[in-house]
């Protein structure tokens, strides 16, 4: 096999181990696609899902805020029965000269007792003309010091726990605060019972609001099994695509040769076959040796003044020609003595 037929014959394996690796490249290249697009659906449903879960968790947080608000309605009225509660045992305490229970007064109660004072006293001043100048000094002092001990008192009991007592009629007040424990205490049942309703339409939706959760984590897990996949195909084509393009190179660089190869060998045709009047340097050394009065010779003629000249200085065209002329004279006599 000749040089020529090698080369042929290596260029075709390569083009061929091109094609095939070029429908691979094809191949993997749709698979990546495929993965992706895969990727992109699982993401679509999983943003979809995703949205629907948070405006799911929205309405769950909204609905819980509400439960939460009738719920601490609930509290305050709890609270405020079981002061009301606290004040009437206190108050039968006091009723029955419980000197304990008198120490442990609890500052709802007292409020309310300096409270109840401090009016009675000013109605007292309003109402009653027969006061002395004296007995009036000594009252506004008392007012004044309930007053004092009233702004001690009030920070340590909520706006909603002051309950007004009446210290001159303790019986008919006891009786006063249970229907008033008793009010608060239907009012905190009826809130607890609204809150329990509430509650029962929470719970449904904090199953939906699970499985929505699951829903997109399982189609994120999907989003990113399809992205690992893609990624994994794509180192597989960069690969491949280093390699054709390592093929493609090369059958470039092999054109490159050949071409070269052929542009001079026809470089060098055309300069064999170049006349002088195409050449300008033949044309130059033919112009001096002509000038120099040297014969030149080319394609193995003669040209010059010594071209049809013999040896013998006689003309050889002539010569020539009386050599033609005697052929001619001897054809024509031998034949007439063969007559």
């Amino acid at each position: 096999m000749t040089e020529s037929e090698e080369a042929d014959s290596t260029d075709a394996d390569l083009r061929d181990q091109l094609k095939s690796m070029e429908a691979k490249l094809r191949r993997l290249r749709d698979i990546r696609q495929q993965h992706n697009e895969a990727a992109k659906r699982s993401a679509d449903s999983r943003n979809s899902i995703q949205n629907e879960y948070k405006k799911l968790r929205d309405e769950i947080n909204l609905k819980l805020d509400e439960n939460k608000e009738i719920r601490n309605k609930a509290k305050a009225h709890q609270a405020r029965r079981d002061a009301i509660q606290q004040q009437i045992k206190e108050l039968i305490g006091q009723a029955k000269n419980s000197r304990g229970d008198k120490k442990k007064k609890s500052p709802v109660l007292e409020l309310s007792e300096i409270q109840s004072q401090i009016d009675k006293l000013e109605t007292m001043l309003e109402t009653d003309g027969s006061v002395t100048l004296d007995k009036e000094n000594k009252v506004l002092k008392l007012i004044k010091k309930h007053s004092n001990r009233k702004k001690e008192l009030e920070p340590l009991v909520e706006e909603a726990l002051r309950i007004k007592i009446d210290l001159d009629n303790i019986e008919g007040s006891i009786q006063e605060l249970k229907v008033e424990a008793d009010s608060e205490h239907l009012a905190m049942v009826g809130f607890h019972e609204e809150a329990d309703k509430l509650w029962e339409t929470i719970k449904p939706l904090f199953e939906e609001r699970d499985f929505k959760k699951a829903e997109g984590d399982r189609l994120h897990e999907a989003f990113l099994e399809c992205r690992k996949q893609a990624d994994e195909v794509h180192t597989e084509v960069v690969a491949m695509l280093e390699q054709v393009n390592q093929i493609r190179d090369k059958l470039k660089q092999e054109r490159l040769e050949a071409k070269s190869w052929i542009d001079d060998h026809n470089e060098s045709v055309r300069k064999a076959l170049k006349t002088p009047e195409k050449d300008e340097k033949l044309a130059d050394s033919l112009t001096q040796a002509l000038l120099a009065g040297s014969s030149i010779s080319l394609g193995g003629s003669e040209t010059g003044s010594n071209a049809n000249n013999r040896t013998d200085g006689r003309s050889s065209r002539k010569s020539n020609m009386r050599r033609s002329s005697a052929s001619r004279g001897n054809r024509g006599r031998s034949k007439s003595r063969d007559q």
